[in-house]
């Protein structure tokens, strides 16, 4: 074992040991998933203080009649028409294929 994967080993050995040190295995159990309030920090109940009534009364104002703003809808500029598409539709070439040259040599002893 080299050096490097060595201390790969013992680095991850230790993260891990901390980890596991950092969990929730040193806390009792079971854990509340409420906060629990102590009932003396709970305020009585009471009865709201009703409040007083406004006498101004808000007179309704009359809106007079909105114009509307656009008079007439814009008319669209003439636009200029589509290119149509040749209808032939060009034939496709196919690929040559060209193969590679493979040489195998052999190794082959002379006799002299």
């Amino acid at each position: 074992m080299n050096k490097g994967a060595l201390y790969r080993h013992v680095g991850i050995t230790v993260i891990l040991s901390i980890i596991s040190l950092y969990s929730w295995g040193s806390n009792t159990l079971p854990q509340p998933t409420y906060k629990v309030i102590p009932p003396d920090a709970v305020p009585l109940d009471t009865i709201p203080v009703k409040k007083p009534v406004e006498t101004e009364t808000v007179e309704p104002t009359q809106e007079l009649p909105v114009e509307p703003v656009i008079k007439e809808v814009p008319r669209s500029k003439k636009q200029l028409k589509p290119i149509a598409v040749p209808p032939a539709v060009l034939p496709v070439k196919t690929p040559k294929i060209i193969k590679p040259k493979i040489v195998i040599r052999k190794i082959s002893v002379r006799v002299p």
